[in-house]
């Protein structure tokens, strides 16, 4: 690793202890109503009601809460697929018919039930709704490090990218490599931002 990369690598995992950190220190009651605040937000947009495949995640406790979210495209007929762990660094997306269909996989997070769901091709997606420890106004986006989304994303050529992330998860700048993907729009509880890419 040269010294450029190096000190890239501590800028991101510096920037990432102190969003997580704060995202942790967030009320529940507060994550609650500002979830659903952005979800009511996003459901109003012609992006919740465009899509026919949407891949969305089983959020942790101090993410933004989906399950409404993905109630809401189950309801309306969408097909929902969610990320299953395939190998370092690599995911696909599964099927998921029903939240009860969720197992815990790699990590502790809940994954799709493979028994019950069906891998679908990432060129069939029409939108992602991804996960992010913390982006800016461009669209630039810091994930966790394990690098899943990013070269996910980059074969799903088709899907429109979303994030829903609380207001203390935006940043002036997110430190970028070549292969980081960006997001199309961000929606926090405070207001909507359409990234230029």
């Amino acid at each position: 690793m040269d010294g450029v990369n190096k000190e890239l690598q501590a800028e991101k995992k510096a920037l990432r202890s102190k969003i997580l950190a704060a995202r942790r220190e967030l009320k529940e009651a507060y994550r609650q109503k500002a979830s659903q605040r952005m979800i009511d937000v996003f459901c109003a947009l012609p992006d919740f009601k465009a899509p026919k495949t949407v891949l969305c995640y089983a959020s942790m406790a101090d993410e933004v809460q989906l399950k409404p979210l993905v109630e809401r495209f189950l309801a309306a007929g969408v097909t929902v697929a969610m990320p299953h762990v395939i190998g370092k660094g690599q995911m696909e997306a599964v099927t998921l018919a029903s939240l009860d269909n969720l197992v815990e996989g790699e990590y502790g997070i809940l994954t799709p039930d493979l028994a019950k769901g069906k891998v679908v091709p990432p060129e069939q997606l029409d939108l992602i709704i991804v996960p992010g420890v913390a982006f800016d106004t461009r669209g630039e986006r810091l994930g966790m490090g394990a690098g899943f989304y990013d070269a996910y994303i980059a074969q799903a050529v088709n899907a429109k990218r979303v994030a829903l992330a609380y207001s203390c998860q935006l940043v002036a700048d997110v430190p970028m490599e070549e292969h980081d993907v960006l997001v199309h729009k961000i929606i926090t509880e405070q207001g909507i931002y359409n990234c230029l890419l």
